[in-house]
């Protein structure tokens, strides 16, 4: 495949970590704005109700009790992560290269970017951030700890807990054309490299895993190529962002035959997000990010 890509489409996630550490306090407040408009657009969400639960975050982190919700949220994810089953593919290459991609995330995201931060904690800050409305990094890793951790009825942020799985499930009774829409979105205004969209991907199988199917090897291979053909065509166009391309294909759908039970329909957003990031991650083996 081409081994060129638009420039905006920057080298590593450390650069993109860097360029949101140079913005400004303007930009911040309205790429925040222009987030909680996203998820109420999208999900139904009230922005109302987004201000509120993210000025309680605010009041949790003067308190100082934000460290330990962060620390079960990242927990809770990891296992999540763990725990996200790959396209059942029998015996085919498609699997073994689904496993080689989030071997490769893995690895690349856990480079030290500096003592407080690495890439793996960014990329999923900027996930969190998108799915749950929030831009800065203490709320929108707060807002994932709630969402994903257990809490007791006398749970002081019980509330907290219930607004943050709000906004979660609205997400899942999103269509997925507006969720892939969505996604296009912001992977366009944040200019993201094609490592941290790679890392997206892979949460959002782990965080939306379910009605998924069981692909042959050769359906497997023809959507890859679908998409891989995606981004490759945006490249001889004058897209500055031609990843997007691939959500934007999503959106209209991809359809594959269940081998087992012979059911023609969609793939699922877990299934899809798969075979998105094993497109981004070979466009990345390829030299597509650099």
């Amino acid at each position: 495949m081409r081994t060129s890509t638009a420039a905006d489409e920057r080298e590593s996630t450390a650069e993109d970590h860097g360029r949101d550490r140079l913005k400004n306090p303007v930009a911040i407040e309205r790429e925040q704005c222009e987030s909680m408009r996203r998820v109420a657009g999208a999900t139904g969400a009230s922005a109302h109700e987004l201000k509120l639960l993210m000025q309680r975050l605010v009041d949790i982190d003067r308190s100082g009790k934000s460290a330990g919700i962060v620390a079960q949220g990242n927990i809770a994810a990891d296992r999540m992560e763990a725990e996200v089953q790959m396209l059942d593919l029998g015996d085919g290459c498609i699997a073994g290269q689904q496993a080689e991609a989030c071997q490769r995330i893995d690895f690349g995201l856990l480079e030290t970017l500096n003592p407080a931060h690495d890439k793996k904690w960014y990329a999923r800050w900027k996930f969190w951030s998108f799915i749950l409305g929030a831009a800065g990094p203490v709320a929108s890793l707060t807002l994932q700890g709630l969402a994903l951790r257990p809490s007791e009825p006398e749970d002081a942020h019980a509330d907290l807990v219930a607004k943050a799985r709000k906004v979660l499930e609205s997400w899942r009774r999103t269509s997925d054309p507006l969720f892939w829409s969505a996604v296009e979105d912001y992977v366009r205004q944040q200019a993201f490299s094609l490592e941290t969209q790679a890392y997206l991907m892979h949460c959002i199988a782990a965080v939306f895993s379910g009605d998924t199917m069981k692909l042959s090897n050769e359906q497997s291979e023809a959507l890859t190529g679908l998409l891989t053909d995606t981004y490759c065509d945006a490249l001889g166009t004058a897209a500055t962002m031609p990843s997007s391309d691939i959500y934007r294909r999503l959106a209209e759908g991809l359809e594959a035959t269940d081998r087992e039970t012979g059911v023609h329909r969609m793939l699922g957003r877990s299934d899809a997000a798969q075979i998105a990031m094993t497109t981004l991650v070979t466009a990345i083996g390829h030299g597509g990010s650099h």
